[in-house]
């Protein structure tokens, strides 16, 4: 899955040039989902923000300390999320902390990057506007660069790439000193999928999981060594 997040200070345009991304890659003939976050919950300019959104995006999820859709009355973390968006490619607005995924910084003078971690940023972007909006030009050059060079991370800070944090790893394959099938916990041996969105493991976790449940099957009737797979269809 390809996937970007749009940050920057407040009045910076963010949901301008979300908006308009999104508008983009949906010509383009792709299935666009929409991340956003907010500190304040979604009523107000933020909900009619999300409601824009839904009007244009494949599927909307969104989060914040007082609810998260869908229907949830807390905080939902962005793993939760991602499985339940049917999309090719996930524009994510806010969310400075979700460090698992490249960005753009929407600035509007020097120096207004310094909070947004620019070591993970793909490109910083002039503040734009509804009465000043990005140019087809600089979408169309957004647009490549998220099918270039978006992508996403379990998240599961589990070391075993040899960083201690996912963000450190994003940004060495921002600088080019790694690669993102560098993630180890994106390639072990077993993989689970939730609605199509394949879920991370921490290698140690994935490895027990994998023994237990081969053990248990090999007291079955039927039991051959060889890839396995197992389908839960949950009701409801």
């Amino acid at each position: 899955m390809k996937a970007i997040a749009i940050v920057g200070k407040k009045k910076t345009g963010k949901t301008t040039m979300g908006l308009a991304l999104v508008k983009k890659l949906t010509e383009k003939g792709y299935k666009v989902g929409v991340l956003k976050h907010s500190h304040h919950g979604f009523d107000g300019a933020e909900g009619a923000d999300t409601e824009e959104y839904k009007k244009i995006a494949s599927c909307v999820a969104a989060y914040s300390p007082s609810e998260s859709f869908v229907s949830w009355k807390q905080e939902r973390t962005v793993q939760d999320l991602i499985p339940l968006m049917d999309a090719d490619i996930i524009i994510m607005e806010g969310g400075n902390k979700v460090g698992w995924l490249p960005r753009v910084i929407m600035v509007r003078e020097d120096n207004d990057d310094k909070e947004f971690y620019p070591e993970l940023a793909l490109r910083q972007i002039p503040a734009c506007n509804s009465e000043n909006p990005p140019s087809e030009e600089l979408l169309e050059e957004l647009a490549d660069l998220v099918l270039e060079k978006g992508f996403l991370l379990p998240g599961l800070n589990c070391k075993a790439c040899g960083r201690d944090y996912c963000m450190d790893f994003v940004a060495d394959i921002i600088a080019g000193k790694a690669r993102v099938s560098g993630c180890q916990a994106m390639k072990t041996q077993m993989s689970v999928t939730c609605n199509g969105s394949e879920l991370g493991f921490n290698p140690f976790v994935a490895d027990m999981l994998s023994a237990g449940i081969t053990a248990m099957l090999q007291q079955l009737k039927g039991y051959v060594p060889g890839d396995i797979e197992i389908k839960i269809k949950n009701q409801g």
